[in-house]
């Protein structure tokens, strides 16, 4: 399996953390990626434990939004963050993904300089641990916990808060500019995360393995290889179609068609 590929937990729910890292390492991925929740439950150093003496990497850690709408919001998700971050640091995650938070009554504009300025001061704390935080943009219809959903936006608004991006292709691949906005957002680029999309599907969660839909991986892994990534790309493939075909063989069918294409963009170098 190409060592680019990491598994998100949330493709292998439900089960505990040891039964996750036990599955992603038979599958053979040499990165997984957790929720801050499930770590916490499972406690932070037996986590930190089951990862390292499985032989996998932490890809990145699930945090979720990050609220800004009052000073109150503001306050408490700055602890929650500087918390996640610390335990982030403390299992080796290299990233910490988040949504920005919604916007309530504020236009765009406003919302993005409102989160940029609320951000501002978990900057300091993430470079000081060696972890990137990043955001990701999301569909319309988690507007109350985001204020980004094509990545142009997600770009502009990482930019103006100092964090770093993480390209959800489920999210964005049919925005009219995804390869521009793929090169544009290159220099940020933490983490991708893949699942695909089959054309009829309406109700969420509606993820598919990577090759069995619509989402032009062919193109856009190459596009985001162009710009010297050399991060993860990390499956998150949630609903019936994974469960209906099997999380592990699913998953490793997934891995394949990713890692090859990961493999075609670097030239037939391996990472």
């Amino acid at each position: 399996m190409h060592p680019a590929i990491s598994i998100n937990t949330l493709s292998l729910a439900p089960a505990s953390l040891a039964e996750q890292v036990d599955t992603v390492a038979r599958i053979g991925a040499r990165a997984i990626s957790p929720g801050i929740e499930q770590v916490r439950e499972t406690g932070i150093e037996r986590s930190a434990c089951l990862i390292r003496d499985a032989g996998l990497q932490v890809a990145t850690l699930t945090h979720r939004a990050f609220g800004f709408a009052t000073a109150a919001d503001v306050a408490d998700a700055r602890e929650r963050l500087a918390g996640t971050i610390e335990v982030a640091s403390a299992i080796g995650a290299q990233t910490v993904i988040m949504t920005t938070g919604g916007r309530g009554a504020l236009t765009w504009a406003q919302a993005a300089g409102a989160f940029a300025e609320a951000y501002a001061p978990c900057a300091a704390l993430a470079e000081q641990a060696g972890v990137r935080v990043g955001i990701e943009p999301t569909s319309h219809l988690y507007a109350d916990s985001s204020i980004v959903h094509r990545l142009a936006d997600t770009t502009a608004v990482a930019r103006m808060a100092g964090v770093s991006v993480i390209i959800d292709t489920f999210a964005c691949w049919f925005d009219s500019d995804i390869e521009e906005a793929i090169a544009d957002a290159g220099p940020l680029l933490a983490l991708i995360q893949v699942s695909d999309y089959v054309y009829g599907d309406r109700g969420l969660p509606c993820r598919a393995v990577p090759g069995d839909g619509a989402i032009p991986f062919e193109r856009l892994v190459p596009a985001i290889m162009a710009t010297g990534f050399t991060g993860y790309f990390d499956l998150e493939i949630i609903g019936p179609r994974l469960q209906a075909e099997g999380q592990e063989p699913g998953l490793r069918r997934a891995a394949e068609h990713i890692g090859r294409l990961v493999e075609l963009g670097q030239g037939g170098r391996t990472q």
